[in-house]
């Protein structure tokens, strides 16, 4: 009987199997030829389909029989095909462009993370959007839309870089066609250095991450860069107010070979800061912000060599210098009793200069009906100077006699250096076995190498000018280097599926194990991922996800808001590589076709985070830097909503995060802030952002984006005082030619004594600073109102775009940085406002 059902069983399924035929082939775009990635291949009218590979390649297991078949692509006239299957069939599909988008723009992402997904918390920004949100001085800005977006943050006018899910901001992976970048920010954030000419599509993972994705906790920033046309020459070029650019692209050898490439140059400074004069009180300080400028290449070339191989090479070169943080002052001082002048000055000076170049070349080939692999190379080199200058003058002149002087000159400076040079080769595999499944695996090597260095320089002179006409002088320099390189290298290997569990189910399972190497030490870690859909109707599914993320580098960043300093260092035999365990799970609704709606929330734990300890600095510690940090933990949760209109004349999103971040450092020796829990420095309580387009009639586009967020944290003092032993340190030196009995009058009998040298020393006490506690100190509520507007002109051989845009509309003064500076011979606390109200005009002409 056994045998019986066992050989019933068997010949049912083999009936079932050949009642099913394969349907495969390619999707392309009908004029270039260029593969369509995530196109969509699906069978009218219920839930079952397939995308395209990177190659646009499809495969279908379908029912033997009459079947219609659709295809659609962002962008592109959908196709609709009727077949009547009797075996394996190929159908090879090219889609036309929509002649509609001249007159109505659809905004629709081409990955679908909608509510037919697996995935959770990864959002695809299309590139027409990005181009569509006024930006400041009119300039595409990638990172400023990655900022509207729920779940991120920014670091603050002024500072580079975003927070995501209340991670720091190296703990961002940005991507180039699969090359790390390690910074994409210009002018210190105000502008992406992600050039929107040249990009294809950019999606961000912000949990739920897939085993493919490693080396960092908190997102990944996948950013495809975009084949030239196989078959036209194209060009642009583009005139405003913060820079010029230019773009091409076209065949090299028809049908088989192409090239696109990308330049820009920024002129900030000197334009701005005329306009900065004219708009602030207090022009000197905020014109030496201003000055700054940058600029970058994008470059890309594609070769066919079959209809199953093809090679890539892509390369960006980028570099940035910012004058920042400005403090000057003199004060002058007369002594009745004694009859002299005392003269002080003393003028800091802080210079960035960071730079990325990323070169790469990767293989594409289809080895099969139903795998395809892509094999990458790749070389990303990252340097960040700042350099702290600071000059000190003191003078001491008699009234009475003038030949009596004394002079003292003190010119320091200290250069922070952060470079990485990496080197890295990567396999992928894509299997699809059947339209059920959807297998990824590969692995990468990599090798870091880290020059985490600081030159520390200090050059003093002293004048003294006797009653005799003797002059003495005396000069003292050192100079030191501090810090050393290292190397870190790693090996990663992943397998994950995506795969459906009938319609109402979907998972994406995998797995990644990471090894770091440093100094002989090797570091393990399995990473398992999970996330998974439960589809209750057409419009609503559930989702949910766990992921384990690891990181083998850290960026040393200051929480002091009144200078910055960034240091990209490894992991070492003392700190172990920082891990993330991330939860998270959300509802995701769709009214019509409309608008799309998402609810997540998210738990997120993160051990191994460093931070430098109280009062520590490159400039006092001997061991170098593993003995100015302190290693804890750190967690974060939150809320996040999201309204999304994709499609029609009017789209755009409303935004909306409720978050806390916290840190604790309670290792023994190793406390910050006595052990205590606090707010991580990228704690916001509150980030509200919205984001509108409307395109009126062929010729206009209207649009704009107001934010509201709680302000920056950092640590400040807020209380000075006296203490110690009297005369303990170093005191204030009068020369000996200048000692007279007046000084106990002036400072009283017992405040000042007389050395061998015949000098008078006046004594003091230490001084001692308070906190308001670790990251303490909230700068104000952060608003602003940006508007922009497009008009096009179309012409027989291309397009004309004038652009008008202007950032903080209703000129907010919002505080992004604070410095020390004087008022009335008084140190006081300053704040600067960056940029006010900021008009800009740009033109664009392509053809």
């Amino acid at each position: 009987m056994k045998i019986i059902l066992t050989l019933f069983f068997f010949f049912f399924t083999l009936s079932v199997y050949s009642q099913t035929v394969m349907v495969s082939g390619y999707v392309k775009d009908s004029e270039s030829g260029e593969a369509l990635e995530q196109a969509n291949v699906y069978l009218a009218g219920v839930h079952r389909g397939s995308t395209t590979s990177k190659t646009g390649y499809y495969r279908l297991y379908l029912p033997a029989g009459d079947v219609t078949l659709n295809c659609s692509y962002v962008g592109y006239t959908k196709e609709q095909f009727h077949l009547t299957l009797t075996r394996d069939t190929i159908l090879n599909i090219n889609l036309r462009v929509d002649s509609l988008l001249k007159d109505v723009v659809v905004y629709a992402p081409r990955k679908d993370f909608g509510i037919y997904s697996s995935q959770i918390s990864a959002i695809e920004v299309p590139v027409a959007q990005i181009k569509s949100v006024p930006a400041l001085f009119g300039e595409v800005d990638v990172m400023k839309v990655l900022q509207l977006l729920p779940g991120v943050q920014s670091t603050g006018d002024g500072n580079a870089g975003i927070y995501v899910r209340g991670g720091n901001y190296d703990q961002n992976m940005i991507t180039l066609d699969g090359s790390t970048l390690y910074n994409a920010d210009h002018l210190k954030g105000f502008v992406s250095c992600l050039n929107a000419d040249v990009m294809q599509n950019v999606v961000l993972y912000k949990g739920g991450f897939p085993a493919r994705f490693g080396s960092r906790l908190s997102s990944v920033i996948d950013v495809g860069i975009r084949e030239g046309d196989y078959d036209y020459y194209h060009a642009g070029a583009t005139i405003g107010v913060l820079s010029s650019k230019i773009h091409a692209e076209g065949p090299i050898e028809q049908g088989k070979s192409s090239f696109i490439f990308a330049a820009r140059m920024s002129y900030l400074d000197l334009i701005v800061e005329p306009v900065i004069r004219k708009l602030t009180d207090n022009s000197g300080t905020l014109s030496s912000f201003a000055n700054m400028n940058y600029y970058d290449i994008n470059a890309k070339l594609t070769r066919k060599f079959s209809d199953r191989d093809k090679v890539s090479a892509v390369f960006y070169l980028g570099n940035d210098v910012a004058v920042t943080a400005p403090s000057d002052s003199r004060q002058k001082f007369f002594h009745e009793l004694y009859n002299y002048n005392s003269l002080s000055y003393k003028s800091d000076r802080t210079e960035n200069r960071w730079g990325n170049m990323v070169s790469s070349i990767y293989w594409t080939r289809t080895i099969n009906d139903r795998m395809n692999s892509n094999v990458n190379l790749s070389y990303s080199h990252y340097q960040y100077r700042l350099k702290m200058s600071s000059v000190i003058e003191n003078e001491i002149v008699d009234l009475d006699i003038d030949k009596r002087r004394s002079y003292y000159f003190e010119n320091s400076q200290a250069v922070y250096h952060s470079g990485i040079a990496d080197i890295s080769l990567a396999g992928d595999f894509n299997y699809v076995p059947d339209d059920l499944h959807h297998i990824r695996f590969g692995g990468k090597l990599s090798s870091q190498h880290f020059n985490p260095t600081v030159d520390a320089f200090k050059y003093v002179r002293t004048e003294e000018l006797e009653l005799s006409g003797e002059y003495f002088i005396t000069e003292n320099t050192i100079d030191t280097l501090l810090g050393k390189t290292n190397a870190l290298h790693t090996m990663a290997i992943y397998c994950e599926d995506d795969f459906s569990a009938g319609d109402i189910l979907k998972f994406n399972t995998g797995l990644r194990y990471t090894m770091f190497s440093v100094r002989g030490k090797a570091w393990h870690s399995l990473e398992p991922r999970l996330s998974g859909r439960l589809l209750l109707s057409d419009a609503l599914a559930l989702k949910t996800s766990f992921s384990l993320m690891q990181q083998g580098v850290h960026l040393l960043s200051s929480n002091n808001l009144v200078m910055p300093s960034d240091i990209w260092v490894p992991v070492t035999e003392k700190f172990a590589p920082m891990k993330s365990y991330q939860l998270a799970a959300g509802i995701n609704f769709r009214t019509g076709k409309e608008v799309d709606f998402s609810l997540e929330g998210y738990y997120k734990t993160m051990i191994n985070v460093l931070e430098y300890m109280e009062g520590s600095s490159f400039l006092t510690a001997a061991g170098g830097w593993e003995g100015m940090v302190a290693a804890g933990k750190g967690w974060s949760y939150g809320m996040e909503f999201m309204a999304h209109k994709k499609s029609g004349r009017t789209t755009g999103w409303l935004s909306y995060t409720m978050s806390w971040s916290w840190r604790q450092f309670n290792r023994l020796g190793q406390l910050i802030s006595a052990g205590d829990k606090f707010y991580a420095n990228n704690d916001c309580r509150h980030n509200l952002s919205l984001t509108l387009s409307h395109r009126m009639g062929k010729s206009f586009e209207l649009s704009g984006t107001f934010v509201l967020n709680s302000g920056k944290r950092g640590t400040l003092a807020t209380d000075v005082m006296y203490g110690g032993i009297l005369d303990e340190f170093d005191s204030y030196r009068i020369p000996a030619n200048m000692v007279s009995n007046h000084l106990d009058d002036i400072v009283g009998p017992d405040s000042w004594s007389e050395k061998p040298d015949g000098a008078a020393y006046i004594n003091h006490y230490s001084r001692f600073t308070t906190f308001s506690g670790r990251n303490g100190y909230e700068l104000p509520l952060y608003h602003r109102l940006d508007m922009g507007v497009n008009y096009f002109i179309f012409h027989k051989t291309g397009k004309s775009t004038i652009n008008l845009s202007v950032y903080n509309l209703y000129n907010r003064q919002n505080i992004s940085n604070v410095y020390i500076g004087y008022h009335n011979d008084k140190t006081v606390l300053k704040g600067v406002c960056l940029l006010p109200i900021m008009p800009s005009l740009s033109y664009t002409y392509q053809f």
